[in-house]
């Protein structure tokens, strides 16, 4: 079979119109947020490091988006962190104030990929004291 120039010319601009001219097929990734849990007993008045590791690993602009934190302590005070991430994981330090239970959520909203939400508790047990008399 035989085409001229003139018909293959043709054929390709047709079909590079019509590549331009179709919809992208880009589909949004679905993450999912994995906590790291603090290890170890939680006392009240410490320092306790809570992780999040999102996967797929995030690239691009998603990437470079921080999962939000929001602690509910025992008392139902709400502290706000956010965790940068590298390489999709990230920590925060938060301190305990109070014994009994925290409520950790964790959201991830890249600007291309789906949001998601995880949540976590832990308990925190009250300090020793120094032992001084009073």
């Amino acid at each position: 079979m035989h085409f001229s120039r003139g018909t293959l010319t043709i054929a390709a601009l047709a079909g590079a119109a019509a590549l331009a001219l179709a919809p992208t097929a880009t589909a949004a990734t679905t993450y999912r947020i994995n906590v790291v849990p603090p290890i170890g007993t939680v006392r009240a008045n410490n320092l306790v490091t809570l992780g999040a590791l999102v996967t797929p690993t995030p690239t691009g602009t998603d990437g470079s988006t921080p999962v939000e934190l929001e602690i509910t302590d025992p008392g139902g005070d709400v502290t706000t962190r956010t965790i940068p991430l590298t390489l999709g994981a990230g920590t925060a330090a938060i301190r305990t104030h109070e014994a009994g239970r925290y409520t950790a959520v964790f959201t991830f909203a890249p600007p291309s990929g789906e949001p998601t939400e995880t949540t976590t508790q832990f308990d925190a047990v009250a300090s020793p004291g120094l032992g001084l008399g009073s």
